[in-house]
C-alpha cells in the first residue's frame, strides 16, 4: 500500500491537468486595476459525455450560464481582481462559454467588462458573457475586504440594460 502511494498521488495529479487546455488572458483598467481571467476548454471526451444529457454536465442541476442548446465548450475557471496591492478572487460558479478572451470592448459598439475601486477594500466589476448560444451578465462587490458575486442572470432585460450601459453610479 505505501509503495504504491507515490505513484496513486501522480496519477492523480497527472489526471487533473492532463490536456486540458486553458486560455488566460487580463484586461487593465486606470489606476493599477486588472481582472485576470481563466478559463478552462473541455476536451473532446468530456464534450462526448455531455452529447447525451446537457443536465449532467453541471453542478446540482443550477442553469448553465452562456449555454443554449449544446453543451458548453468552456468554462471561466477563475476570474481575479487586483487593486494595487490586493488581490481578490471572485466567483466564477456556473459560468460557460465567456469568451474573455475578445478584450474589454468593442469601441462604439460595446463595453463588455468594467471595474472600479473606491480604495484597496470596497470595488465593483460588471461583466457582459456572450457567445453564441446565449448571453448573461454578472456583477461583484468587493465590501470590506469581502468578495461577494451579487448578480448571475440571463433576463433580457439586465442584459440589455448592461449592453446599453454597463457602468453603475460611481458615489465618492
Amino acid at each position: 500500500m505505501i509503495k504504491s502511494l507515490p505513484f496513486l498521488l501522480l496519477l492523480l495529479l497527472s489526471g487533473c491537468s492532463y490536456g486540458k487546455e486553458t486560455i488566460k488572458s487580463s484586461i487593465a483598467f486606470d489606476g493599477n486595476l486588472e481582472l485576470t481571467f481563466v478559463e478552462s476548454i473541455y476536451s473532446k471526451g468530456e464534450l462526448e459525455r455531455c452529447a447525451g444529457s446537457k443536465v449532467n454536465c453541471f453542478q446540482n442541476g443550477v442553469p448553465a450560464f452562456g449555454v443554449g442548446s449544446l453543451p458548453p465548450k468552456s468554462y471561466l475557471a477563475k476570474l481575479t481582481l487586483t487593486y494595487k496591492d490586493k488581490t481578490y478572487v471572485l466567483d466564477t460558479k456556473n459560468m460557460y462559454n465567456a469568451g474573455t478572451e475578445r478584450g474589454r470592448e468593442v469601441k462604439g459598439v460595446v463595453e463588455y467588462f468594467y471595474a472600479h475601486c473606491y480604495d484597496q477594500e470596497n470595488c465593483v466589476v460588471r461583466g457582459l458573457f456572450s457567445d453564441a448560444g446565449g448571453s448573461y451578465v454578472a456583477e461583484w462587490q468587493v465590501i470590506n475586504g469581502a468578495s461577494i458575486r451579487t448578480i448571475l442572470t440571463s433576463s433580457g432585460d439586465i442584459v440589455q440594460k448592461f449592453i446599453s450601459n454597463i457602468r453603475p453610479p460611481v458615489y465618492e
